[in-house]
């Protein structure tokens, strides 16, 4: 499995999200992730950011060197400024091939998706996901991970992934996909669980899951807090309280910095959904998937 990390906000420079936290992403996440039973995230790495004054299409740049010893990473976060960044490390699931297509995010036109997590016998699946696709999802489909075969099915039900995306957009579109798969899930009787972490922006919006199909486990961690302003000041990183709405989000698959309470955890089998003015809801997620696959599968 991974770890990931989503901001919104004020532009932030990359390096105060990546490197410079007590227990970040890139410095500490990649070796020992506490909240894991893999603990080493060491098969890729990639970064995602939009600079709104040029244009609404994303960066990403991805590699499939460790991010901890990657120069170009560390020099490039620390010139990157953004309001909104997508930051992901790679734990390749059992017969993925360590490639840069299948290091995360994924991106389609205005799109960028990543996954922690991972699709129990996939193999099984992947022939009847991509007959599912349309042309547009299937041209974005460019590696062999079950993350981006699953970002194929959510691009099935956008219109136009370069055209106008809205939140509304995207939570459909994350909900069908859901449906889809586990359509597909059932059709092909899998018997293996699906840990689903999955995290899709349009660039002024969020929308993340945090599911899985097995009823005997907790969901892959993950996390967020909010306040009004994220800073990295005389050695220590933080979230500033606020008075209403908040103007800064987090996501991330562990908590990062040094002050857990400001950390809260997303329920189990729920979607977050962070709008255009920032404004933050969840729905629960109900899959009948779950009563299919029987409760000591793995």
């Amino acid at each position: 499995m991974c770890r990931f990390l989503a901001y919104i906000g004020p532009p932030v420079l990359a390096e105060d999200l990546l490197y410079k936290p007590k227990f970040s992403l890139i410095v500490a996440q990649t070796m020992q992730a506490e909240e894991m039973s893999v603990a080493v995230n060491g098969d890729g790495f990639g970064l995602g950011w939009y600079v709104p004054e040029l244009d609404p299409m994303p960066c990403v740049f991805r590699s499939v060197k460790p991010a901890w010893s990657d120069m170009n990473l560390r020099n490039l976060a620390k010139k990157v400024s953004s309001p909104l960044i997508f930051a992901h490390v790679r734990a390749a699931s059992p017969g993925s091939m360590v490639e840069e297509v299948n290091s995360h995010p994924f991106q389609c036109g205005k799109l960028m998706f990543m996954h922690n997590g991972m699709v129990g016998e996939f193999g099984k699946i992947r022939r009847p996901i991509l007959r599912r696709l349309n042309d547009v999802a299937y041209d974005a489909v460019m590696g062999s991970t079950d993350s981006e075969h699953l970002f194929g099915l959510l691009l099935n039900h956008i219109e136009d992934p370069s055209g106008d995306v809205t939140t509304d957009d995207m939570v459909y579109a994350m909900n069908k996909m859901l449906d889809d798969f586990a359509e597909i899930h059932a059709e092909n009787g899998l018997k293996k669980h699906a840990y689903l972490n999955l995290a899709v922006t349009n660039g002024k919006s969020i929308v993340a899951t945090r599911y899985t199909t097995n009823q005997l486990v907790q969901p892959s961690s993950l996390y967020y807090m909010y306040g009004k302003e994220y800073h990295c000041r005389d050695g220590e990183c933080r979230m500033e309280p606020f008075d209403g709405q908040p103007s800064s989000i987090i996501i991330a698959s562990e908590p990062f910095t040094l002050r857990r309470s400001d950390w809260m955890k997303v329920e189990r089998n729920a979607m977050m959904i962070i709008d255009e003015k920032l404004g933050l809801r969840f729905q629960s997620i109900e899959l009948p998937i779950e009563k299919l696959v029987p409760a000591d599968s793995y």
